[in-house]
C-alpha cells in the first residue's frame, strides 16, 4: 500500500485530490490531509509518507520552505501548482514531479502514471538543481537531471551531443561518450531544450547544432555529429535546417 499525504491550504483542492486519488488507485492510502503547512510539517515528521502532494503558495510556510525543513527528503513529492511556465521548466529540468491546477481526473492519472514509472526519492543534488533553476532565467540554466533506473544523472546541457527516441524513452548521447536512457519522450525533451538551440531534425532525433561536423546532401540529406553518427534529416525540415546549419558552419 502506498501511503499518501496531501498538504494544500485550499480545502477544495485537497478534497478534489483525495477523491481522485482514491478513485484511480485503490491501493493508495491517504494517511493525512492538512490545510496548515506547519501542522503538515509536524505530521510528516511523525508519519513519513511514500508520496507527498504539496502545494507551493501557502500562508506562513510555502512548499519549498517546508521541504527545506525536512532535508534530506526520504519520500517522493508531486507538487500541486499553478506556477507559470518558467517554474514548470525548473521542475522539468530537475526531473521533479508536478501536477498543474486546476486538477482533473486526466491530470491525476497522468501524474501518478509518470510517478509510478520513475518512482525515485529526490536527491539533495536534484533538489539543489531545482532551486537554482527556479532562480535562474531559461538561458542561464546549464544542467539537467536525467532520471534513470537507479537514480538521477545531472549533466551539463552543453555536453549533450544528441537525443534519440526509443518509443516512450529517450537516449542521450554525451560528449564523454556516455549513453543515458531515460523514461521521457523525445517531445518532452525537445520542449525543454529548444531554448538551448537544440533542433528536432527528424521524428526520432534531436541534435545540439554545436556538435554538427558536416552536412551530407545525398540520399535525402543527413548530418554528421560529433560522435561520428549520421543523423537523417526529415524532408519537411530539410531546407530550414540546412539553412540554419550552413550559416552556423560558415562562421565557425
Amino acid at each position: 500500500m502506498t501511503k499518501v499525504i496531501i498538504i494544500d491550504d485550499e480545502a477544495h483542492c485537497t478534497n478534489v485530490l483525495a477523491n481522485l486519488i482514491e478513485k484511480v488507485h485503490s491501493d493508495y492510502v491517504i494517511t493525512g490531509i492538512s490545510k496548515n503547512p506547519l501542522e503538515g510539517l509536524e505530521f510528516i515528521q511523525k508519519n513519513p509518507p511514500d508520496l507527498l502532494f504539496l502545494d507551493i503558495e501557502m500562508p506562513n510556510l510555502n512548499g519549498f520552505a517546508l521541504l527545506d525543513k525536512l532535508l534530506p527528503i526520504d519520500f517522493d513529492i508531486i507538487f500541486t501548482t499553478a506556477y507559470d511556465r518558467y517554474a514548470i521548466r525548473a521542475f522539468n529540468y530537475s526531473a521533479i514531479n508536478y501536477l498543474l491546477k486546476p486538477i482533473t481526473e486526466r491530470n491525476i492519472v497522468t501524474a501518478l502514471a509518470n510517478w509510478e514509472k520513475r518512482r525515485k526519492k529526490t536527491s539533495p543534488e536534484q533538489w539543489q538543481l531545482f532551486q537554482n533553476n527556479l532562480q535562474d532565467s531559461i538561458k542561464e540554466r546549464t544542467k539537467i537531471a536525467l532520471p534513470t533506473g537507479v537514480g538521477y544523472n545531472i549533466v551539463e546541457i552543453k555536453d549533450i551531443i544528441r537525443c534519440q527516441s526509443d518509443n516512450n524513452y529517450t537516449n542521450f548521447f554525451l560528449k564523454d561518450e556516455r549513453k543515458i536512457l531515460i523514461s521521457r519522450t523525445l517531445k518532452e525533451i525537445e520542449d525543454m531544450l529548444t531554448d538551448h538551440n537544440f533542433i528536432r531534425v527528424h521524428q526520432s532525433h534531436l541534435i545540439n547544432p554545436i556538435f554538427v561536423k558536416g552536412i551530407l546532401k545525398q540520399d535525402g540529406g543527413s548530418l554528421i555529429m560529433g560522435d561520428n553518427t549520421e543523423i537523417p534529416v526529415s524532408r519537411q525540415k530539410r531546407k530550414q535546417i540546412n539553412e540554419i546549419l550552413e550559416t552556423m558552419l560558415r562562421f565557425k
